[in-house]
């Protein structure tokens, strides 16, 4: 690893540092590493330190996980149509996988155990991902993405309020996907985390293996083709990624916007085009800043921000600020 990939891997655990002495309670970073260290060698914990224990730590770890898997597919996204404005978010990916939540917590998936609505969320995902593919083309300008991405995420989200409407009568339920859809950490613990782990660790692995054939794709296809890069195989790999990692994401979390747009172009200014460098540097960074995303959502003393909010308010001006400097050089893509 180069030094910027260095510094964004330290950035990690100096934001897991910060978000365990972030929150309700009054319990501050000292008492949280003490915590931490008396659970590992086996005492038993009081309430406040179930607290840091239960849920600050493997929140903050799930917040992490998350970060880097919308960060990866993001960079996937954006190799794949060979153009910086992809994003799942944007592109309708996670609204797809979103849509398939909510239709498996309508029918009750959910009583199945924690594994189905990420199966459920990945299937919806890389449904979405292959529509998008079949309708914008292999050739996709920006203005063609953005439109295809536009017309999915209002598709779906028409589809989402038919599921809120059909289940009006089930009054938690209406709360629940409202609250959900904003994207929030909130009361996840360690079975979750456990859950999220093979899947985005699956798409995480499967998005760096698939760095050299992005490159080669980066050229033209029919380059990448004289290369030896097998197109369809890479565009279904692809999919396969972005799926496990969006559905595991959105389903565990909710809808976390713009974090598959922001983090890859971060990361861009430090690591060049190249995926080789591109795809785990923008991990790292995705992470480090959803995890501080999640501590400044807790930190507003008696409010409850969803981090999702948060992720919006930075991530939409930014996305208009990108678009208007792009737009200077016309949509073409």
């Amino acid at each position: 690893m180069n030094r910027t990939t260095w510094l964004a891997a330290a950035a990690i655990p100096l934001a897991l540092l910060l978000s365990l002495g972030t929150g309700p309670g009054e319990i501050g970073l000292a008492e949280a590493l003490a915590t931490i260290g008396r659970r590992l060698a086996g005492d038993e914990l009081d309430l406040r330190g179930a607290i840091v224990w239960d849920l600050r730590l493997p929140r903050a770890l799930l917040a992490g996980l998350v970060g880097a898997a919308l960060a990866a597919a993001g960079a996937l996204c954006q190799g794949l149509f060979r153009n910086p404005m992809a994003d799942p978010g944007v592109l309708g990916v996670s609204s797809g996988a979103a849509l398939f939540a909510v239709v498996g917590l309508l029918l009750g998936f959910d009583r199945a155990g924690l594994w189905a609505i990420p199966v459920v969320a990945a299937i919806g995902a890389a449904a979405a991902m292959g529509l998008l593919l079949a309708a914008a083309g292999r050739q996709a300008s920006l203005a063609v993405l953005l439109l295809a991405g536009v017309a999915l995420g209002a598709l779906c989200s028409a589809l989402i309020t038919v599921c809120q409407a059909l289940a009006s009568h089930q009054w938690d339920f209406g709360l629940k996907v409202i609250y959900w859809l904003m994207g929030s950490f909130e009361g996840r613990s360690w079975p979750h985390l456990s859950w999220a782990v093979p899947p985005c660790g699956l798409g995480l692995a499967l998005a760096l293996w698939l760095r050299r054939d992005l490159d080669a794709l980066h050229l033209g296809s029919d380059a990448a083709a004289s290369l030896g890069v097998d197109l369809a195989r890479l565009r279904l790999l692809v999919v396969v990624a972005v799926g496990l990692l969006v559905g595991a994401a959105t389903a565990l979390t909710g809808v976390l916007a713009f974090v598959g747009l922001v983090a890859p172009h971060v990361a861009r200014m430090s690591s060049g085009p190249g995926h080789r460098r591109l795809v785990p540097l923008a991990a790292l960074v995705g992470a480090s800043a959803t995890i501080l995303v999640d501590a400044v959502a807790r930190s507003a003393s008696g409010v409850v921000i969803p981090p999702g909010v948060i992720t919006s308010l930075v991530g939409a001006p930014f996305f208009l600020w990108l678009l208007r400097r792009r737009g200077l050089r016309g949509l073409a893509g």
